[in-house]
């Protein structure tokens, strides 16, 4: 299964819905510089949020840290639209990052 991360300040009633709402845009200056730490990462801008591979996809671990490292700093919100909940990726993150590091 393919499953993607949905990242933003999103209302949280419609993730229920498997919906993604900003109340919010995502700092754009901030989006670049993350972004810029992982090079070729494909994320897709939306209106207001970022869409990020995750579970099933290609680049996945990098997804997540993208992801971790976007709410670290902009305390947004990560969700799994496809199962309509948020994501703590704080644990997973750590795993991959002593993976690469190994």
């Amino acid at each position: 299964m393919i499953h993607e991360l949905t990242i933003g300040h999103l209302d949280l009633d419609a993730i229920h819905d498997r919906r993604a709402v900003a109340v919010r845009p995502l700092d754009a200056a901030t989006v670049a510089r993350v972004l810029a730490e992982f090079p070729g990462l494909k994320v897709e801008q939306r209106d207001g949020y970022l869409i990020a591979p995750w579970h099933g996809r290609e680049d996945a671990e990098r997804g997540e840290a993208f992801a971790e490292r976007m709410r670290a700093e902009t305390g947004c919100s990560v969700i799994d639209r496809r199962n309509g909940r948020i994501v703590e990726l704080g644990r997973l993150t750590g795993i991959a990052d002593e993976r690469a590091s190994a």
